[in-house]
């Protein structure tokens, strides 16, 4: 695929090399952007560009729009911000930008932006909504810390984004790590919805989720710790409100700490996915937080997976007989034992299907993916 990278001077560019491994040959052409729109030769023989933007310079987005206005579609344009900001990555979004980067970017950054380029039709990710989407939000919540919580729901989100359109909200605002387990570097995050709550609509939460290969969407935790308490629950209503008509299906990764914004959040879910193990803390931990889901009357929501569920040598799961008898109720799911595989996807920020192609754990993934989906359409369309 060839990019050509307009900058304002010379010297931006990434490595050419780490550019070359996955596909992209980057030329780098100095130019003044309101002459650019101009230059036909250069936007017949590109794939995509890359174009450096001053949104404070009314004259540079003028340039900027007259360039979007001659691509008409044809030639997608990717804008290159310094000191980027949510207010200025929604102005170029909505002028027609396919994606914004923050300058300096990496060839990792510039591989994700131009993925919708590498495809016949660009997506609707970055565009208001044709028809007013009424999606469900699934949240997860991890028994206790370790038990593979963020793991499942990224890669069930990857499996799921083939099939229907899915946002990953990772709402752990101070170990979240949704966004790393899939190699993603956004440059804008939740944080970000936070600081501009009162302009949150479909079209900013596009702006800061930045697309996986796999189609699912991510809105990463902050790249630093934030106080729990920073989170109000006017904010998680009018976030999931809006992520409902951005998305089929929202999935909220869940911090481990009970407060009134996740309480808030977890009423609003269709399911909640409680994750747990079946170690005698996981055990433990399990039925005290369904104790809290009891008290705020949230166990008709509730769907319990026990994860890495040991197999026989002939290949069957261990019984869960005596976890349930403990928990007292089922087990929704079982996902099948494989924390190599698991730990090998999230080490290289992997789908899982690229690591364990034929392995008992993606299958099962597969068919929680299948069974959360079967369960949302049967609320939705009751007999």
């Amino acid at each position: 695929m060839k990019l050509i990278y307009v900058p304002r001077q010379s010297g931006g560019a990434p490595d050419a090399d780490a550019l070359a491994q996955v596909g992209i040959a980057l030329h780098e052409q100095v130019a003044d952007l309101s002459t650019l729109a101009e230059n036909s030769p250069l936007l017949r023989e590109a794939d995509a560009l890359v174009v450096e933007v001053v949104p404070a310079d009314p004259k540079s987005l003028e340039a900027f729009d007259r360039l979007i206005h001659l691509s008409a579609g044809d030639v997608p344009v990717i804008a290159a911000v310094d000191g980027l900001t949510v207010g200025a990555t929604r102005t170029l979004l909505r002028a027609g930008a396919i994606d914004v980067l923050p300058i300096p970017f990496s060839a990792e950054e510039l591989k994700q932006a131009v993925e919708p380029a590498r495809r016949p039709v660009r997506p609707a990710a970055r565009t208001a909504p044709q028809q007013r989407r009424q999606g469900k939000v699934v949240a997860f919540l991890g028994a206790l810390g370790g038990v593979g919580t963020t793991s499942i729901a990224v890669q069930l989100g990857a499996t799921w984004a083939g099939t229907s359109r899915v946002g990953l909200l990772d709402m752990d605002l101070q170990f979240g790590g949704g966004a790393l387990f899939l190699n993603l570097h956004p440059s804008l995050s939740i944080g970000n919805l936070i600081e501009d709550a009162d302009r949150l609509d479909a079209e900013l939460l596009q702006s800061v989720a930045v697309r996986h290969s796999s189609s699912l969407e991510v809105l990463a935790s902050p790249p630093e710790m934030m106080p729990i308490d920073a989170v109000s629950s006017d904010f998680v209503d009018q976030l999931l409100r809006t992520a409902v008509q951005v998305y089929d299906v929202a999935l909220v990764d869940m911090p481990q700490a009970w407060t009134e914004w996740s309480v808030r959040a977890l009423h609003r879910a269709d399911i909640i996915v409680m994750v747990t193990n079946l170690t005698v803390p996981g055990v433990y931990q399990a039925r005290r937080q369904m104790e809290v889901l009891d008290a705020n009357g949230l166990m008709h929501k509730l769907r319990i997976v026990a994860n890495r569920v040991p197999t026989t040598m002939l290949g069957r799961k261990a019984s869960t007989r005596e976890t349930e008898a403990v928990l007292g109720r089922k087990i929704d799911f079982t996902i099948a034992n494989d924390y190599v595989g698991m730990s090998a996807a999230n080490d290289e920020g992997a789908m899982l299907k690229d690591v364990r192609a034929s392995s008992r754990l993606l299958k099962d993934i597969g068919e929680l993916a299948s069974h959360l989906s079967e369960v949302l359409a049967a609320e939705a369309n009751p007999q």
